[in-house]
């Protein structure tokens, strides 16, 4: 419990000493999806409370979507973002491991966890409050991110960790628009 408090300190103070710590933990890839597989359900479980145990409509026009095909979007989706920043990392000479990544992620997921929690209890309060401080979180919750894959890849710089963040996603949706058309999804359904 000590080690989450610290991490909580330093992700809201010098987010890249706080992924110097998780870093530094060293654990292996196993532990790393185990505890990513756990804060992602979490999460999940978190978001089915919250919505009274029904679908979650995660954007409108959709279908509302079961726990198990939210947990396997919200996995699948995490663990390829982390894939495309460690590969596109490396044309930054980056020193970072995959399992250090998977566990850097799984933190931002329960800080964004406890951001959900924070959030809701505020719109009980007031809705105004609760935008506002949603969205001055959400600027905090860059500054962590980047701070911490700074920490992971070594890149030494929050600029070149968000520039592998920005074509980090940019890789993820050309890699999933490829899928999709490969599965037979015709171009025209396919939105990058």
């Amino acid at each position: 419990m000590n080690l989450i408090l610290v991490l909580l300190r330093l992700s809201l103070t010098n987010p890249t000493e706080a992924g110097q710590v998780l870093v530094d933990l060293r654990l292996n890839l196993s532990a790393a999806f185990s505890a990513f597989a756990l804060v992602i359900i979490g999460a999940v479980l978190l978001m089915f409370t919250l919505s009274g145990f029904q679908g979650v409509t995660v954007l409108p026009g959709v279908a509302p979507l079961s726990p198990w095909s939210l947990t396997a979007i919200m996995g699948g989706g995490t663990l390829g973002l982390v894939c495309c920043i460690w590969l596109i990392s490396r044309a930054f000479s980056q020193t970072g491991r995959f399992a250090d990544g998977i566990l850097v992620f799984a933190w931002i997921q329960v800080l964004q966890i406890l951001l959900h929690i924070v959030q809701t209890a505020l719109m009980v309060i007031s809705g105004t409050i609760a935008g506002t401080v949603g969205l001055f979180a959400t600027v905090l919750m860059f500054w962590i991110l980047f701070g911490l894959i700074n920490a992971w890849l070594d890149l030494g710089s929050m600029f070149k960790a968000a520039l592998c963040f920005v074509l980090g996603l940019v890789a993820l949706s050309l890699g999933g628009a490829f899928l999709l058309v490969f599965l037979g999804f015709a171009p025209g359904q396919v939105a990058l």
